[in-house]
């Protein structure tokens, strides 16, 4: 290699190359403009590289061309004799591309890259492809793409996904092999195993055509030209969630090598040096410490990144200092600066101290000013003046870290739990840099309300036709040419997680492309960038983390003051006397109350935090008092100068006392909310009235232990319990039993508050366990709204999708104007989202369901699900929801989604509340029956809820017994069969007892599936003093009420009676079984005493109002015989579904239509029998759960259905009811006529998991 009179040579050259690199080096400090800056960059990193090969050639004393430390760096050479470029590494020998890059820079090259370089130059030289693997952010893509560029190739990259299938990878392999570009399919394991094994037989193909130099070959049945440059490369982070293992036939494909730690040292001293640094080396080394000290000393955060991304944002924010603001300051005070910035958004307040220090020790007595954006933070001043916010310096410095990062970052995501001031802070920004003259547009979209294929389109497999997504609409329309000074955002607001985010891992780092799966590949554009306000980062990627900007919010930064001070300069500002008197409450109360709750602290003691039953920060609660003073508060004002009272200090603190403990203790335990009445009242300095009198304000209330059980009326300056507000209960013999509404001081408080928020429409929240009146008493409530509003109520079950809600929503809309929707003209629409916990939480726990709300509450609109997926605005909706306490099958619901409501818990109703609402219902009932029975109603009503109390103690539900679920709902079924009675078959005390003890062991123990568990429950039973006494009477077998002894006579009453023995009741339906074989073609049909029981049960139910049934039992014990014997006696239809080859949920949804038109339109009571097996879909169950919550499934019917049934019915309706003649009346009055004559029996198995899991 060297002849002996050139030995010296080398050194020469390397001369030669640091003479070169300091000419480069001192070019720079001068004044350039950026395109010239890049391309000194380019020539210095390649430089640099070039003179660190060449030294250690000379320290090795390599002097031989056939040396491996020769042969194994990329050299390029020009052979005369063919007129070209080649490359030659080791045995691999490729010829130059020529193909045109543009002045986009280069990678360092370190000694990972250049192994990465040899695997792939020798991969290719086998015709084998490369596959680089390794954690987020080592250079992967970045290293394929480099070598490519210094070949002068064409890179492709694309970024693999769920949703990509062999043929859009083979459409990419096709154009790859004709163009002879690489193609870099960046997280290929993301893509599902099956369609993994048909790619590596694509490949395959390339790969031989390849190896046989072949210029044409047969790809996927076609016939294609094969240009031999043509490069497959793979990428992958195994380990990650959402990645799968390679198949061994794609593994033999591919060379692998593993990239796991990049040489930060060595990366950050050429960026230093090629931006200018003298003292790149000694700089380098301080930024190495620095990270490799924070990522070990400070907290473990998920978003958190110390790799090699946030390493280069760093060195690229120090470059441009260097370049701009900073061309005067010390290196040193350069990379601080640029050190700090990039890092102290992400840190959680107790890291930032300990990262300061950090900073102290590797920069010692070096003071770095912050910068001061002049006219940025006094428009930012302006914007949260204007909108009357109150100016927190924390808060305007997250504003300005928000815009710093934006500035290196095209992807930035705000991180933080709810009430710390995310979106105000987004908003903000994007106003004021509105008003600095550069229009700034926010696209919100919550990414976890649809699914992915809504989100980024599909393509159709078969049609190959493409249906765009949501996100792939909004990123084509935001990266559309501009000639305005413009930025554009989209916001993902909503839970970051492994499915979705990866398919935006190709936009967020260098390459800015969102590859779809139709093969369209879209840039993001300067003035474009991508924002994600989310909770947390605990189910997204290290890849995802670390190609993110990070801007930590913390909910500490805000509390409760600025909250208070903004409500009063918004309602009070013109008000001083209202406005001091409530801020010496404030001083009062507030902070010793937080105090309380949150910490334990009282003036005298510590004790234990208060548990919430929905967790809430103080904002919340500060924003729920607020809302209640809107609601309580504000109209006194307005009372006032009309001059109807005046307000004084008194008043003030008596309505200041009432909301306080319906903000502060709204979502207390019963036990916390006594300690919480004690303190208040001890912090007022009030004294209590003496007992039995009523309490003005500037007094206390007495009647009864707590505040909570006392409403403040201004009208009237006094205190009332809450009881002097139940109204007197009217029995009506002709409503159903489902109409029957009964009073308590629960439902009236809970009447209360939920008139407080609707009348300021504020979505209002209720939650309490099961039984707890909150459904019925809602229910009861808008039924007797305004005749303006119209109700909808949304029953949620575990299978309720986003889709569903959306749906049944849009049903009830109108067309107001291009893009707005809302009820009927001059209407509000109020609507009941009940059991609103129950949607089923994914793996990365999101309801979907959920999040699509969050996004209408907050955004006030929806993006259409089809056609051109527009944003549709939505007014004049009121929210009402209730959710059972969280635990079990109730789920815990987003903070975020929750920060919407006002919450209030509503305890279980006491044992004075049932007492009176069910001996209410019986005593009327029984007025007409002896004397004797009206005399043993309270008894039965104490016995009854005393079973209950020990039903729930010792039946809970187990995997084997999943449906020992017991609520008050179970009482009420009692009461219900028990109004069945009639006084001339129940004349004594002793009759009527054995009816009642007959429906507790219908409504109790026919759900038990052992002998011990209904041996226990009679032992319950015989202990009852109602029942001791006559127990020989009262348990005597069989125990079997029903009324259809006149079944086959027409014309006779049905009458409720003790059946007496089984040779009455076989004498009975011998006659009728010979009538159901006639009609429906059975065959000897055995009833024995068994079966006897059971028809008589399922008879028993279906005769009831809104009577349904779960049938459990294995196959073949004949649940549905039994069903249609059952049926058949009652004179009622059955429905069954019939099952083809090709059935799905469309067949069902038209089954059901003829189902609704016989039972509402042809008025035939129906039984829908539908068993585990004709469930070929989990739809079909939540259809079923909406008919029994609601009657109806509300998006079963298209508009033109719709006002077709209503035209059919309309005379009958106003015949039967007289009730108006709007289209709302009349589809209502259709709805009430299904859930009359519509029964369900579902006969199912309890072997295996199936119906657990249902």
């Amino acid at each position: 290699m060297l002849t002996l009179n050139q030995s010296s040579s080398m050194k020469t050259y390397v001369k030669q190359l640091n003479s070169q690199i300091e000419e480069i080096v001192f070019e720079m400090r001068k004044s350039l403009t950026l395109n010239e800056y890049n391309k000194y960059e380019t020539v210095l990193t390649i430089d640099v590289h070039i003179r660190d090969m060449v030294d250690i050639l000379i320290r090795d004393g390599i002097n031989e061309s056939h040396d491996f430390a020769w042969q194994c760096q990329l050299r390029f050479y020009w052979l005369s004799k063919e007129d070209n470029l080649y490359l030659q590494q080791c045995n691999g020998k490729f010829e130059y591309g020529y193909e045109y890059m543009g002045l986009n820079g280069r990678l360092v090259i370190t000694p990972l890259t250049d192994r990465i370089y040899l695997t792939i130059t020798q991969a290719l030289s086998m015709f084998l492809g490369c596959a680089p693997a390794g954690p987020a952010g080592t250079g992967k893509t970045e290293s394929i793409k480099d070598l490519a560029k210094a070949m002068g190739l064409l890179c492709v990259v694309t970024n693999c996904g769920e949703g990509m299938d062999y043929q859009a990878i083979g459409k990419n392999l096709n154009g790859l092999c004709q163009t002879g570009a690489w193609g870099c399919f960046d997280e290929f394991n993301r893509i599902e195993a099956s369609v993994l094994s048909v790619v590596s037989t694509q490949v395959k193909s390339i790969q031989q055509a390849l190896s046989l130099h072949l210029t044409e070959f047969l790809f996927e049945h076609n016939e294609i030209r094969l240009l031999s440059t043509v490069g497959i490369f793979i990428t992958m982070n195994p380990g990650y969630a959402g990645r799968t293992e390679l198949p061994e036939s794609v593994k033999n494909l591919f060379r692998p090598v593993v990239v796991v730690i990049p040489d930060l040292q060595y990366i950050g001293e050429i960026k230093l040096f090629a931006n200018g640094f003298i003292n790149a080396r000694v700089l380098a080394k301080k930024m190495v410490t620095l990270y490799r000290y924070a990522s070990e000393l400070l907290s473990k955060q998920y978003h958190y990144d110390w790799g090699l991304r946030s390493f280069k944002a760093v060195l690229s924010m120090t470059g441009y200092l260097k370049r701009t603001t900073m061309k005067d300051n010390s290196e040193e005070i350069v990379l601080l600066r640029a050190l700090r910035d990039m890092n102290i958004p992400k840190f959680i307040s107790d890291d930032v101290n300990l990262f300061h220090t950090l900073l102290n020790d590797l920069f010692p007595n070096i003071y770095c000013p912050k910068i001061h954006y002049e006219d940025l933070n006094r428009i930012i001043e302006e914007v949260l003046i204007k909108q009357q916010y109150i100016l927190l310096p924390e808060q305007i410095e997250k504003i300005i870290q928000l815009y710093e990062t934006m500035m290196t970052r095209h992807s930035t995501m705000l991180v933080g739990p709810t009430s710390g001031g995310k979106t105000v802070i987004l908003n903000t920004l994007a106003e004021a840099q509105t008003q600095m003259g550069i229009k700034t547009t926010l696209y919100t979209v919550n990414p976890k309300a649809i699914s992915v294929i809504e989100l980024y389109g599909i393509l159709d497999p078969l049609t190959s036709e493409w249906t765009d997504g949501i996100v792939s609409m909004l990123y084509r329309m935001i990266n559309r040419p501009t000639i305005r000074n413009e930025r554009r955002y989209i916001v993902f607001d909503g839970d970051v997680d492994a499915l979705w985010i990866e398919n935006m891992n190709s936009v967020m780092d260098d390459n800015k492309l969102l590859t779809l799966a139709n093969g369209e590949r879209i840039r993001l554009q300067d003035y474009c960038s991508l924002l994600f306000e989310v909770g947390d980062l605990k189910y997204a990627s290290p890849a995802t983390v670390s190609r993110c900007g990070m801007v930590y919010i913390d909910q500490e930064n805000v509390g409760p003051n600025p909250v208070w001070k903004r409500w009063l300069n918004m309602n009070l500002i013109d008000r001083l006397y209202e406005r001091n008197q409530l801020d010496l409450l404030y001083d009062r109360y507030i902070n010793n109350i937080m105090n309380l709750i949150y910490q334990g602290l009282t003036e005298t003691e510590r004790r234990p935090r208060m548990k919430m039953i929905i967790p809430l920060t103080q904002v919340n609660i500060m924003i729920q008092f607020t809302k209640l003073l809107d609601s309580l508060f504000l109209p006194l004002i307005k009372n006032e100068k009309k001059n109807q009272f005046q307000i004084s200090s008194d008043l003030i603190h008596a309505c200041f006392l009432q909301t306080m403990i319906w903000s502060f203790g709204a979502c207390l335990k019963q036990e916390d909310r006594i300690i919480l009445d004690t303190y208040i009242k001890y912090l007022s300095g009030l004294s209590l009235v003496s007992a039995g009198s009523k309490a003005k304000s500037g007094q206390l209330p007495n009647e009864k232990p707590l505040l909570f059980d006392h409403l403040f009326q201004p009208e009237l300056d006094q205190w009332i319990k809450w009881d002097d507000l139940i109204p007197k209960y009217e029995h009506d013999r002709s409503k159903r039993f489902y109409e029957l509404f009964v009073s308590t001081a629960d439902t009236i408080r809970l009447e209360w508050l939920m008139k407080s928020m609707i009348s300021i429409h504020q979505p209002v929240l209720f939650v309490g366990d099961t039984g707890s009146s909150k459904t019925a008493t809602i229910q009861s409530y808008i039924r007797h709204f305004d005749s303006r509003y119209i109700n909808l109520n949304l029953n949620f079950s575990s299978r309720t999708k986003s889709i569903d809600v959306q749906r049944t929503i849009e049903s009830q809309l109108e067309k107001y104007s291009k893009n707005t929707y809302g009820p009927s003209a001059g209407n509000k629409l109020i609507i009941f989202l009940d059991d609103l916990s129950m949607p089923k939480i994914d793996q990365y726990g999101t309801q979907q369901a959920i999040a699509l709300l969050k996004l209408l509450i907050e955004k006030h609109g929806m993006y259409e699900r089809n056609g051109e997926l527009n944003w549709k605005f939505i007014t004049d909706i009121d929210w009402i929801a209730a959710m059972g306490t969280p635990g079990g099958s109730n789920n815990n619901i987003d903070p975020r989604f929750i920060s919407h409501f006002s919450v209030f818990y509503i305890t279980s109703p006491s044992y004075e509340s049932l007492f009176r609402i069910f001996s209410t219902i019986l005593q009327s009932h029984v007025r007409t029956f002896s004397p004797e029975i009206q005399g043993i109603i309270p008894n039965i009503i104490h016995s009854t809820l005393q079973i209950y109390e020990n039903i729930l103690r010792l039946f809970v539900p187990t995997p084997t017994k999943c449906y020992y679920i017991f609520s008050l709902r179970d009482l009420s079924r009692i009461i219900q069969s028990l109004l069945q009675t009639i006084p001339e078959r129940f004349d004594t005390k002793e009759r009527f007892l054995r009816v009642w003890v007959h429906e507790c062991i219908r409504i109790f123990s026919d759900r038990f599936n052992n002998l011990k568990d209904r041996e226990l429950f009679n032992k319950i039973l015989e202990e009852n003093s109602l029942i001791k006494d006559e127990k020989m009477y009262l348990l005597r077998e069989p125990i079997l009420f029903a009324d259809y002894r006149t079944a086959l006579q027409d014309d006779e009453p049905k009458i409720y009676e003790d059946l007496q023995d089984y040779q009455a009741i076989k004498s009975i339906f011998d006659e009728i079984i010979v009538e159901f074989q006639e009609q429906y073609g059975y065959k000897n049909i055995v009833l024995f005493n068994n079966a006897l029981e059971h028809i008589t049960r399922i008879y028993r139910v279906l005769r009831l109002d809104r009577g349904h049934l779960l049938l459990i039992g294995v196959g073949g014990s004949g649940k549905k015989l039994l069903s249609k014997i059952a049926a058949f006696t009652a004179k009622y239809e059955i429905f069954e579904i019939q099952l083809t080859r090709n059935y799905n949920e469309i067949s069902f949804r038209d089954d059901l239509k003829i189902l609704f038109n016989q039972v509402g339109l042809k008025n035939k009571k129906t039984v829908f029998i539908l068993n585990d097996a004709q469930i070929i879909d989990e739809n079909f169950l939540e259809y079923i759960n909406n008919i029994l919550s609601n009657g109806m499934i509300t998006t079963l019917y298209n508009e033109e259905e719709r006002d077709e049934i209503i035209n059919e019915i309309r005379e009958e309706a106003k015949k039967m009811f007289r009730i108006g003649s709007s289209n709302e009346n009349i589809w209502n009055y259709f709805i009430q006529k299904c859930t009359t004559n519509l029964h369900i029996i579902l006969c199912m198995n309890p072997n295996g998991d199936l119906l657990r899991n249902r």
